[in-house]
């Protein structure tokens, strides 16, 4: 994979991703669909998700977090956005007849964007481009802004023993600090968890509350 720089290199990685992996894990960068649930079942770790809540899976790819939660019987309004604009056009024809499943192809900063129950992002920070971190603040500061009950997202954690040079580590207290300094004074990290069997917890979730909601 060349270095990414900006956004628009990122969108063009993913297409070219989805050009070739197509409705494969690999189309977002997940070593197997195993690893790939792993996560989303964290996502959901601390989220007492109620039947036809709306949320948005922002950076969605092909759309496993949806049939992730059909599985696991969570009845959503599921909307996915994507800065892939053949992988949002792949998903809007596969889905064409669900009324609870909608995509979309926009830029969030620049458009009049709707209020969600609950904003989950799941691998989107984890590409290595230039200003990660202010980019990474901005969406959460705008995000958090549209969400009714919480914002939950995923990061490489920086305590690993082993750095890839495409990907961005940050250090857990450091989005803390900022999660709760700038966001909310309700703000859960999780990072006591294995994605692969005994491997050191080389990730972490992120959960920033519009109050004390969360059910563990």
């Amino acid at each position: 994979m060349r270095k990414l720089k900006n956004i628009k290199d990122l969108k063009d990685h993913y297409n070219n991703l989805f050009l070739k992996y197509k409705n494969s894990y690999l189309t977002a960068q997940q070593s197997s669909r195993k690893t790939q649930e792993i996560r989303m079942k964290y996502l959901l770790y601390n989220i007492d998700l109620k039947k036809n809540q709306k949320i948005l899976d922002f950076g969605c790819g092909t759309a496993h977090f949806y049939k992730f939660l059909k599985k696991n019987k969570k009845e959503v309004f599921y909307t996915g956005v994507d800065i892939a604009d053949k992988i949002i056009k792949y998903n809007n024809k596969k889905y064409l007849k669900n009324k609870k499943v909608k995509f979309i192809n926009v830029d969030v900063f620049n458009k009049k964007f709707e209020n969600y129950d609950y904003i989950f992002i799941s691998g989107t920070f984890n590409n290595k481009i230039k200003n990660n971190w202010l980019w990474m603040k901005k969406c959460l500061s705008f995000l958090y802004k549209k969400t009714n009950k919480a914002l939950v997202f995923n990061n490489l954690s920086s305590y690993v023993d082993y750095y890839d040079k495409k990907l961005f580590y940050i250090k857990p207290e450091k989005v803390y600090t900022f999660c709760k300094k700038k966001l909310s004074q309700y703000v859960v990290i999780k990072n006591d968890y294995e994605i692969k069997k005994n491997i050191i917890p080389f990730e972490f979730t992120t959960y920033v509350f519009k109050k004390n909601v969360k059910k563990n």
